[in-house]
């Protein structure tokens, strides 16, 4: 039951991280920088744990070897991530661009758990795992659809283009639930949570600092910006690295434990949860939007769906 109470935990952190990040992006004026700060203090948490826990930094040249190539495209997946998300919103609008991941990580959950991929425990799909899969998605589409009656609209026409964006995202999120079950075998491999999620961190950070200084961004500037918040009291805004960090670590410390599926459908309701808490309160200089029927019935249903899942089928 305590590993189960995790994920939720989990969705905290990513709920978090997307608030702390929005509030850094008004700093950086572009995601791609804010993103890259996020993966670097991320890396470098990391980095600080290793040396806590004495966790030896170095990986075997047979490591390389001996094991399949796709072990080391995370970070690549994350930044993939991010960026298909800066695509879809002004082609799609905030609601779309939530929902279509959401349901792609859903289904790489169900595919990576049903045939073992990845080298992940196979847990076979039943009746009752697919009424509760049911539950969880219309759970879903309540709390975010329909409880956001101030949705953005996409502001484009409906034509063939938009199918290809819409398409587009919910691979985003096949490849981020896919990302959770590379990194819990990565984990696997260097008998280290730890040192899986800093080398999908650190990989992440030389990404986004890529793309940032090919897109010209004005580092110098942006950093003085930066300082600027951290000296008016928003220290915070360099926490989403370690918001991050932590729930990589622990999707890789429980993908062998509990199946990909359990982590990436309770973490998903726990993002969601505290969510609308912090739109609730308006948290990290957030636009504040009230809690309503909707979400709250949305939530509920995804709460019986995921009960369902993981400990009735």
């Amino acid at each position: 039951m305590f590993l189960f109470l995790i994920p939720v935990l989990m969705g905290l952190t990513v709920a978090a991280q997307t608030a702390v990040n929005s509030r850094l992006g008004k700093y950086t004026q572009t995601p791609f920088m804010a993103s890259a700060i996020s993966f670097s203090v991320g890396s470098l948490f990391l980095l600080v744990m290793m040396l806590v826990t004495r966790t030896s930094i170095l990986i075997p040249l047979t490591t390389f070897t001996n094991n399949p190539w796709w072990l080391w495209i995370v970070g690549f997946t994350g930044a993939f991530g991010l960026t298909v998300n800066i695509l879809l919103f002004p082609r799609l609008g905030s609601v779309q661009t939530a929902v279509l991941p959401i349901f792609g990580q859903i289904i790489a959950g169900v595919l990576v758990d049903q045939f073992g991929l990845f080298y992940s425990p196979v847990s076979k799909i039943t009746l009752l795992k697919l009424l509760g899969l049911i539950l969880v998605l219309l759970g879903m589409l309540a709390a975010v659809v329909l409880g956001n009656k101030n949705g953005s609209k996409t502001g484009t026409n409906q034509n063939g283009t938009q199918i290809f964006w819409q398409l587009l995202g919910i691979f985003a999120g096949l490849v981020i639930g896919f990302q959770t079950a590379i990194n819990g075998r990565l984990g696997t491999v260097l008998h280290s949570p730890i040192k899986a999620t800093f080398v999908a961190f650190l990989i992440g950070a030389i990404v986004l600092t890529i793309v940032t200084l090919l897109l010209g961004t004005p580092m110098r500037t942006r950093f003085h910006a930066i300082n600027h918040g951290i000296k008016k009291g928003e220290w915070w805004i360099l926490i989403g690295g370690i918001c991050g960090s932590l729930y990589v670590f622990f999707a890789a410390w429980l993908v062998p434990l509990i199946g990909t599926g359990s982590v990436i459908v309770i973490a998903l309701f726990g993002q969601l949860f505290f969510s609308a808490i912090i739109d609730q309160l308006g948290m990290f200089y957030s636009v504040k939007r009230s809690l309503n029927l909707f979400k709250v019935i949305g939530l509920v249903v995804m709460l019986v769906g995921i009960i369902i899942i993981r400990f009735i089928a």
